[in-house]
């Protein structure tokens, strides 16, 4: 009987220690999940003796330990199958093998919606970059990429109920023709569309869809263009989507996708990864200059755009630095959006001259522990920032910045954008502006934020100043 516990206790040992033990000769496959995975700590860091190395080894034998991939693999093909389930937080497994991103869920079932105010900020904000390309006598575009469940609802699974029919994307789009934004109704377009142009296993639309999107942009700021919709086309059957490859590491499936591969001419100016935050591109037979601000969703445009430039530029940053508009090689400037993101534009503020307003008018003063202004140095910009008490502001107020000197005042116009992580109860009545230092004559400003609510206008008067030298 004691051999029988004996190679019970040593055959559970084997078993609890072999993802440990299995990495003496386990090779780890491919990365495919949606994060860098961790690098293994140092005992010994430039700093001195790591304190946290036993929590950071944990932390990376969790993420590396042998037959991690295929026992995930495992699991996901377990409950997708059996249960109709997904094994990943990140995703959501709907019907016929559709998968779906779940951080679009709460468009889906229009649970997240945002206050008056909030589409206000994002619309404004939108509108001040277009301003200012159009100032410069060039040409901008705004688009916002649908999610997938947004076109194909059909395949969701069907314990997610459509809570609320009117979501931010159904909320906001009126207001683009209001304020006269160049905006790009992808939805609209999508969903006229009998053919399915997104993949089942990725969160994107394939190329046919993305050829589709680039015909729209190009249409709407006027440049001639290729339509590649009506060439010829190579069906390649070895796509992976994204979602796929995070659900099922080593048990990926493949798709269909459309190949315009020969059309192009183009050549990448540095690396030719589109999933880079920045990739430069030239054409020698084009012209013109495209700056492109975008997320995932402009991975599979970059090669229609760059193809009809001389030269792109096409950024992931967060921040816009719309001042690029400003050089003479850009001509045309497009940001793309996906809906899921739609309403956190406002979390940082474009990078550009602030728009000066000529401003005359009677205000009533307020002091207000609620309101606050103040300014630091950006780049080769003064950066002002700070919120305003909602008591004196309406939900589709402006904000002024006045600048008050001695000889001279100057009124502009910030965003709407809150960048105060600590004035979270003001977060939709932040504002934010930038100066160039160069841009105002030596003088010593006060500064004050002007706003309307109920046709009544205040000022929020500061003893902070802003000196000019």
């Amino acid at each position: 009987m004691k051999i029988y516990k004996i190679i019970y206790i040593i055959s559970f040992f084997l078993i609890i220690s072999f993802p440990f033990l299995g990495m003496l000769f386990y090779e780890e496959p491919e990365n495919t999940e949606n994060k860098v995975l961790l690098e293994p700590p140092q005992i010994v860091a430039d700093e001195g003796f790591n304190i946290n190395y036993l929590q950071e080894l944990k932390d990376w034998y969790e993420e590396h330990f042998a037959f991690r991939q295929e026992l995930v693999t495992m699991n996901a093909n377990f409950k997708s199958r059996i249960f109709g389930e997904s094994s990943e937080e990140l995703a959501i497994v709907g019907k016929d093998g559709w998968l779906y991103l779940k951080a679009s869920l709460g468009d889906y079932q229009g649970t997240n919606t945002v206050s008056e105010r909030h589409y206000y900020n994002v619309i404004k904000t939108i509108a001040l970059m277009q301003e200012y390309t159009k100032g410069l006598g060039k040409k901008f575009i705004f688009t916002c990429a649908p999610n997938k469940n947004t076109l194909y609802p059909e395949y969701m699974p069907y314990y997610y109920k459509v809570l609320n029919e009117d979501n931010n994307l159904d909320v906001i789009t009126p207001m683009f023709d209001k304020y006269g934004i160049n905006y790009v109704d992808l939805k609209k377009s999508f969903l006229n569309e009998d053919e399915i142009l997104y993949h089942k296993g990725d969160s994107h639309w394939n190329n046919k869809g993305a050829a589709m999107v680039y015909n729209l942009l190009l249409d709407e700021a006027g440049v001639s263009h290729t339509d590649y919709l009506m060439l010829d086309y190579t069906l390649r059957d070895d796509f992976e989507g994204d979602i796929d490859k995070i659900l099922f590491p080593l048990d990926r499936h493949t798709e269909e996708e459309y190949d315009y591969s020969d059309y192009m001419t183009f050549v990448y100016d540095g690396t030719d990864d589109v999933t880079q935050i920045t990739v430069n591109t030239i054409n020698e037979d084009k012209t013109g200059g495209l700056l492109c601000y975008r997320d995932s969703f402009g991975n599979s445009l970059i090669p229609f755009l760059a193809n009809e430039f001389n030269h792109c530029t096409f950024s992931k940053s967060a921040t816009y630095r719309l001042d690029m508009m400003a050089y003479d090689i850009y001509d045309v400037c497009i940001i793309e959006v996906v809906e899921r993101n739609l309403m956190s534009m406002t979390k940082f503020s474009p990078v550009m001259p602030a728009p000066l307003r000529p401003f005359y008018e009677e205000v009533s003063t307020y002091n207000s522990d609620n309101s606050t202004i103040y300014w630091t140095n950006y780049d080769n910009y003064y950066k002002i920032t700070g919120y305003v008490d909602d008591n004196y502001i309406s939900s589709d107020s402006f904000i002024y910045i006045r600048l008050s000197g001695e000889e001279n005042v100057y009124t502009i116009e910030a965003f709407p954008v809150n960048e105060d992580l600590e004035s979270k109860n003001n977060s939709d009545y932040g504002f934010t502006a930038y100066l160039g230092i160069n841009s105002l004559p030596e003088d010593t400003y006060r500064l004050e934020v002007i706003s309307e609510n109920d046709g009544e206008l205040y000022s929020y008067m500061t003893d902070e100043y802003l000196i000019v030298r």
